[in-house]
């Protein structure tokens, strides 16, 4: 059964602030995919597991209708402040009882979700409601790296120390797939075209102040929240932003010191046979 860890008000908000979008190649080296073993017309896809709607959205142009699944409903009530597209629409579902007929979609996606599905069952529904020919994809990212020739690495250790060691034992059994990248033969495909490809980033700017409230949007720092209180919390993150301002050594606030970021993505892709 899908699990559960998106539904706090406060937390959901920030996914939907956080969520990164998937780069413009990944998307574009799904659609390559699918139209290669696939020339109809692009009916239909879903993005389960789909959040806030960031990666429901950038398939709305290259399909007829776009539906964004996530079992919790304080997702879709985000996803649906993001945007109305008339070819998009969302709806409360869980990943292993897809609500769509046999053979009715050309493509399933699912971006930084599957590790919280039942596999084998996500996997079952899957071939049942991909057209023959059609595209199953999966995609993972890591944790953002600040790109920095001389202080790079010691700030994104910050970052990890933050994931690994503060917020260690906060973390569903999920988050492990995708540090191990979806390594584990649950995430196999079962079909004989599939491919993993790895060489897909995502770089963006972002603020001091915005790194550090990026932090809100992970399950983890949300269950240390509940476990320690408000006022823990607080502190983690004040304690991680003065570390990073110190480390820059510049003058100017939080707000408006600059970082490049670099997130690094996963994509797993398997076709359907034709019958």
């Amino acid at each position: 059964m899908s699990q559960r860890y998106f539904e706090h008000p406060s937390l959901t908000a920030a996914y939907a602030k956080f969520r990164p979008e998937p780069p413009a190649s990944l998307v574009s080296h799904i659609l390559e995919y699918l139209h290669q073993g696939y020339d109809g017309p692009l009916e239909a896809a879903a993005d389960v597991g789909c959040g806030s709607g960031q990666s429901t959205h950038v398939l709305a142009p290259h399909f007829n209708t776009v539906t964004g699944l996530d079992i919790s409903p304080a997702q879709i009530t985000e996803a649906v402040k993001l945007g109305k597209t008339s070819s998009v629409s969302f709806r409360v579902s869980g990943a292993e009882s897809l609500p769509f007929p046999d053979n009715s979609l050309q493509l399933v996606m699912a971006g930084q979700a599957c590790h919280w599905f039942d596999m084998p069952k996500f996997l079952k529904e899957v071939d049942r409601v991909l057209v023959p020919g059609g595209v199953v994809a999966l995609y993972c990212y890591l944790l953002p790296r600040v790109v920095d020739p001389h202080l790079g690495e010691r700030l994104s250790a910050m970052i990890s120390e933050v994931y690994d060691d503060l917020l260690a034992g906060c973390w569903g059994e999920g988050v492990k797939d995708v540090n191990d990248c979806y390594r584990d033969p649950k995430f196999t495909i079962p079909y004989p075209d599939s491919s993993r490809d790895d060489s897909h980033s995502l770089m963006t700017e972002s603020s001091v102040a915005e790194l550090t409230l990026s932090m809100t949007a992970w399950s983890g720092f949300n269950t240390y929240r509940e476990r320690n209180g408000e006022a823990a919390a607080q502190k983690l993150l004040d304690d991680f932003q003065k570390k990073v301002m110190t480390t820059l050594g510049v003058s100017t606030p939080p707000e408006n010191t600059r970082l490049q970021l670099d997130t690094h993505f996963l994509l797993l892709m398997g076709r359907k046979p034709r019958i």
